[in-house]
């Protein structure tokens, strides 16, 4: 019985000669809504990962900065704990310091990389290099491989003659471009003797850690006298910008999906006042008050979730075919020139579950209203 409802409800809708056009609209709305979703979130999502992966790529996925000058032991144990565990790690000394070419003089950051161990890949030429200076830094600067710069550090003195800031002469060997322009516009990476020499002590004061790990797993096991900072720490505030711009285009979306629903109810509205005379025939030939209303129900839920259900599915396959055949249409001026596309479990149910329990409201809202409104019983009696 419920399939004959289904192919009455159906065929009323998309063949009768006074079939409701507004809830024809409102299912492709629905179906567009969901089709723009899961093609938008898939598409920003794809970009916002990419610049993460390149920042974390360079800084690394966590920091342990040690908070006090420890003993070799400590350390050691340290590092044994992380070899233990297979993450891929660098010991460093981070310092802010002068950078002087010529007459020019600018602050940067300086990171003095343990080249014992592991070599990040932005890093890795084929061997151990003394200095490795980022394009923008270099082009700020106005220095290029082989010439030599003086590091400056005004926290580190010398009492001849004076307090005189200390200065280490430094050789470049290789540019390179991590396309992170905060980055690579403020830091500068040398090796660690040389960091070192400049502060005259042998120490290290933070490790970076570049492997996908439990990060959580990983806290509880770290000494108490370290502290342990993920990227996303680091970051709050870029981590805050990127959810806000997320936040706003599923709330931009809602509303799209709010409005559809609004013509959904209006068009049920109309759509029951059409066919009532249809399901009191339906109710004169033996079928239950509960049964209508229940079938009914039934086909006004799965018309809104096949209708999403399709706009998702066609979302996916736009996806792909943009992921393998779209050209590279952004400009010169941007990293990404193809856009990057990164489909989530979360972007999928978001997708569907958006539109759908919006459209779900306004369904069950026209049939509460259908069912205060009309009284087959009447109708039937009016007729007579």
């Amino acid at each position: 019985m419920f399939l004959s409802y289904l192919k009455y409800f159906f065929f009323y809708i998309i063949s009768a000669k006074n079939r409701q056009r507004l809830l024809i609209l409102a299912v492709v709305g629905l179906f567009i809504s969901s089709f723009a979703l899961i093609v938008l979130q898939s598409s920003m999502g794809g970009l916002q990962n990419k610049l993460m992966e390149r920042s974390k790529a360079v800084i690394g996925r966590a920091t342990i900065i040690f908070k006090a000058e420890e003993s070799d032991q400590k350390l050691a144990s340290l590092e044994h704990l992380l070899k233990s565990r297979k993450i891929n790690f660098t010991k460093e000394y981070e310092i802010e310091l002068l950078l002087r070419y010529q007459t020019f003089i600018t602050p940067v950051i300086v990171h003095g990389i343990d080249q014992k161990g592991f070599i990040p890949k932005f890093l890795d030429n084929g061997g151990k290099f003394e200095t490795m200076i980022p394009t923008e830094l270099a082009y700020k600067v106005g220095v290029a491989p082989p010439e030599s710069l003086q590091l400056i550090s005004p926290s580190h003195v010398d009492s001849l003659m004076g307090d005189i800031p200390r200065s280490q002469t430094i050789k470049i060997d290789h540019t390179f471009s991590s396309d992170v322009p905060e980055i690579d516009s403020t830091n500068l990476w040398v090796r660690l003797p040389l960091i070192q020499n400049l502060i005259q002590d042998r120490l290290i004061n933070r490790i970076r850690i570049y492997s996908i790990v439990d990060f959580d797993a990983l806290k509880k096991d770290l000494p108490p006298w370290v502290q342990f900072k993920t990227w996303d720490d680091e970051n709050k505030t870029l981590v805050w910008a990127l959810n806000l711009e997320s936040s706003v285009m599923i709330f931009l979306f809602a509303a799209m999906s709010l409005l559809v629903s609004l013509c959904i109810s209006s068009g049920l509205l109309i759509f029951f006042n059409k066919i009532k005379t249809d399901l009191s025939s339906f109710w004169i030939l033996g079928a239950s008050f509960n049964q209508i209303n229940r079938s009914t129900k039934y086909f006004l839920h799965l018309m809104s979730f096949l209708s999403i259900v399709g706009g998702v599915g066609a979302g996916l396959c736009f996806l792909f075919l943009f992921d393998h055949y779209a050209p590279e249409i952004m400009p010169d001026v941007f990293v990404d020139r193809k856009i990057p596309i990164l489909i989530t479990t979360k972007g999928l149910l978001i997708s569907f579950l958006v539109p759908y329990l919006i459209s779900s409201v306004f369904v069950s809202f026209a049939l509460s209203q259908f069912k205060r409104e009309h009284n087959l019983l009447d109708h039937v009696r009016s007729i007579s």
